[in-house]
């Protein structure tokens, strides 16, 4: 009888324990991607989905949702229970959307629990620009020079990263943006636009054959991948920022589900087929925890309002 009642306690004990505190996953993860299928935040996803399969032994499934500036995953996020099991896999343009109310939320409404790839804008010239620095370039700027300016999406990281280079150097600049970040390159190759801020990849065979020339980019360090590169700071010009690619959870999702989540993203990106891809994909690694990628959404999203306050996307 008294063997009984200890078994009944016991019982009751592992019922009452909540389904978050017992070991993660028990069951498929699905990566929501906020993109369509093929791009660069395809690509990272279904390579994180790859790894966390060979890595560390998940199921995951990879779920695109593209549209609305990354409403349309976001909102998929939202409707599901806080519970780890699905993860968005998302990009900086998420404040610049928040600043601009194409994403309906807050940054509270997310834990945004880690960056794993950044890639800089950079200062882009044609071949036989007579441009060759970015001193250069905002001299010209500043003494009227006229020059057409481009890059992708009106309103976006590159054209803030230009806004923060006419508030260095004192220039006005007009934007001639682009639905596409291929097209910027062919854009310069055609002689289009005169120079464009861009992320390198988008014109890397390009870059690599001479045929675009890279003036400066926005790393606090040269970047490995472009050596020769200086950065905006070493030419006397404060200016530092990263398209950032990671991942997130809804807010309320316990502690110790995001633990799990944490410990298996250390494995992925602890291995070496995760350095290749990223070389490969000649993307940074910032790696940046919980907390610190908090605290730089942040901040990015209040500059980032400002700017579209002053470029007149926002009220």
């Amino acid at each position: 009888m008294i063997r009984s009642h200890i078994v009944a306690l016991l019982l009751a004990s592992a019922l009452a324990v909540p389904a978050a505190a017992q070991d993660f996953p028990q069951k498929t993860v699905t990566l929501v991607v906020w993109s369509g299928a093929g791009g660069a935040l395809d690509t990272y996803g279904r390579k994180l989905a790859e790894l966390l399969e060979t890595q560390v032994g998940w199921s995951v499934k990879v779920d695109n949702r593209p549209g609305g500036s990354g409403a349309v995953g976001v909102s998929q996020i939202m409707t599901q229970p806080a519970d780890g099991y699905n993860i968005l896999v998302l990009t900086g343009t998420l404040t610049f959307g928040i600043a601009q109310g194409l994403i309906p939320f807050d940054l509270d409404d997310f834990r945004l629990l880690r960056a794993m790839q950044s890639e800089p804008s950079s200062l882009a010239v044609n071949a036989d620009s007579p441009l060759t620095s970015t001193a250069g370039f905002v001299e010209a700027m500043a003494d009227g020079g006229n020059l057409r300016v481009g890059g992708h999406a009106p309103g976006g990281f590159h054209q803030y990263m230009l806004y923060q280079m006419m508030q260095a150097g004192g220039f006005e600049s007009g934007w001639i943006p682009h639905d596409a970040s291929g097209k910027v390159t062919l854009a310069l190759l055609g002689h289009h636009i005169d120079a464009a801020m861009m992320t390198p990849s988008t014109g890397l065979a390009q870059v690599k054959s001479g045929e675009v020339r890279l003036l400066g980019v926005s790393t606090e360090e040269r970047t490995p991948f472009l050596p020769d590169v200086p950065t905006f700071r070493e030419q006397g010009y404060d200016i530092e920022g990263a398209v950032w690619r990671g991942i997130a959870v809804r807010a309320g999702t316990p502690d110790d589900v995001v633990a799990s989540i944490q410990s298996a993203i250390d494995a992925v990106t602890a291995s070496d087929d995760w350095a290749k891809f990223q070389q490969d994909q000649f993307q940074d690694s910032p790696n940046w925890n919980e907390e610190e990628f908090t605290r730089r959404a942040t901040d990015e999203l209040a500059r980032q309002t400002e700017f579209l306050k002053a470029a007149g996307y926002v009220q």
